[in-house]
């Protein structure tokens, strides 16, 4: 069940960081060189995220956390994904803990 979770959480992501990356082409020609490099360190950082969520790779795992966080103020999918994300990571941490103390 946890697979599956992060799997959602991770293609979402990674469909934001291309979304991001398709908004930025349209709007390349008005767009400002700060939007732009923001722009493109989001996408980068999405694209990032959910790679690292469906590699498992859990020494990454902390480029997550920015990912959530920027997700929260992309009102209103990016702030159910990154409240998704939130939950399955607080329930992941709570799950491991409990099976630390059983052994």
């Amino acid at each position: 069940m946890n697979k599956l979770h992060r799997q959602i959480i991770g293609i979402s992501w990674l469909v934001l960081g291309a979304l991001i990356f398709s908004l930025l082409v349209f709007k390349l020609d008005s767009a400002s060189s700060a939007t732009v490099i923001g722009g493109v360190l989001a996408g980068l950082l999405f694209i990032a995220g959910g790679f690292v969520l469906l590699a498992n790779l859990r020494k990454l795992s902390w480029v997550c956390h920015p990912c959530a966080l920027l997700s929260l103020l992309t009102f209103p999918v990016g702030t159910v994904i990154g409240i998704y994300y939130l939950w399955y990571f607080f329930r992941s941490m709570q799950m491991a803990r409990s099976d630390s103390e059983e052994k």
